[in-house]
């Protein structure tokens, strides 16, 4: 494991699919993570970003397949997902009025599209009506795998790590309402954890007692049962010790 580890850090193709195919479960979500993290690590305003937001990333990246020309992004609609490619080539460009291709782009494998436009969006709270438009066209050119994040899941993690996106800034940018909320939603999410831990805590010890009370009852039991066993072994009234 270590080695491959090694081999994929170095970027030495070792056939990642099928070492992947034939791993254990917890082997092959371990690798996963790891190549999802170094692609995630790639996007400018991830790079400081904490490390467990960037697995609860990895947890919504959803595996998609597209087929050669098959449009991915129109330019001009709505920016709802952000691609990471992980294999294959695809094509984004501009268009002028007569449906020529302008300032044309390729993006392969590790590369990735409206990452910067969605993290802008979501990093300000904005609503799904608000979401950014995609100023390219972006089609493969052969047949595509890559890894999506939804807009949607994006607002999830965002509004779960929402102090992150904060931090050095003028919160006067920020909508009052909304960061009040968040702040609200995420006092709740402690205290039931808390709680939570509590419970459990007490849970813990009740058995514990539960098992020191029976522990106790049948130790009495036991000494019960010697002590009718030891005076059984006596002789009786009247009975002769010397026979």
């Amino acid at each position: 494991m270590h080695f491959m580890i090694q081999k994929l850090k170095q970027k030495i193709d070792v056939g990642v699919d099928d070492i992947l195919s034939i791993l254990p479960l917890t082997h092959r979500k371990y690798i996963e993570r790891f190549l999802r993290l170094a692609i995630l690590k790639k996007v400018p305003m991830l790079q400081t970003m904490d490390e467990e937001l960037l697995k609860e990333i990895c947890e919504r990246l959803q595996p998609v397949h597209y087929p050669e020309d098959k449009c991915i992004i129109g330019k001009g609609k709505r920016l709802d997902k952000m691609i990471f490619l992980t294999n294959g080539t695809v094509q984004t460009y501009k268009t002028n009025g007569k449906g020529g291709k302008i300032g044309s782009k390729f993006l392969e494998k590790g590369d990735f599209y409206g990452s910067e436009e969605l993290l802008k969006w979501a990093s300000k709270f904005s609503d799904v009506e608000d979401l950014p438009f995609s100023s390219r066209m972006v089609k493969p050119i052969m047949k595509v795998e890559a890894l999506e994040l939804s807009a949607e899941d994006l607002k999830i993690v965002v509004s779960k790590f929402w102090w992150h996106f904060t931090k050095n800034k003028d919160l006067t940018e920020f909508n009052k309402s909304v960061l009040e909320k968040l702040a609200v939603s995420s006092v709740e999410k402690q205290f039931r954890r808390i709680r939570q831990v509590m419970k459990k805590k007490h849970e813990i010890k009740s058995h514990n007692n539960l098992d020191t009370n029976q522990l106790g009852s049948r130790s009495m039991k036991l000494k019960r049962v010697i002590s009718k066993a030891m005076w059984d072994q006596l002789p009786s009234p009247g009975h002769s010790l010397h026979g």
